[in-house]
């Protein structure tokens, strides 16, 4: 009966402190599009909608009223606060890149 006793105890402890570490850590969240300084410096101007993909990926937002607009997102967030923001905006003349927005 002691020995059942102190496992219970013993189980007890180790679940209360496994509960209070979890509580003290802060979740980092990364959202978007991780877009390069050194990809950005590779974009041109007349380039195509697929060697623009290639090179960057797909861009987080497409808008269906503005279908010539790409916009890549990226953000952290560390316990809920933004540590990094970017914002890249690439706008197309039909299937070409016209104008690059940092």
């Amino acid at each position: 009966m002691m020995k059942k006793l102190l496992c219970l105890c013993l189980f007890s402890l180790a679940f209360f402190l496994s509960i209070s570490g979890c509580s003290s850590y802060k979740l980092e969240v990364q959202q978007g599009n991780a877009v390069s300084p050194e990809a950005v410096a590779r974009l041109k101007p007349g380039m195509s909608k697929a060697e623009v993909t290639a090179l960057l990926g797909t861009p987080l937002l497409q808008d269906s009223f503005q279908a010539n607009r790409w916009d890549y997102v990226f953000y952290i967030r560390h316990a809920g606060k933004e540590k990094e923001h970017r914002d890249l905006v690439l706008i197309f003349n039909g299937n070409k890149l016209a104008k690059i927005k940092k």
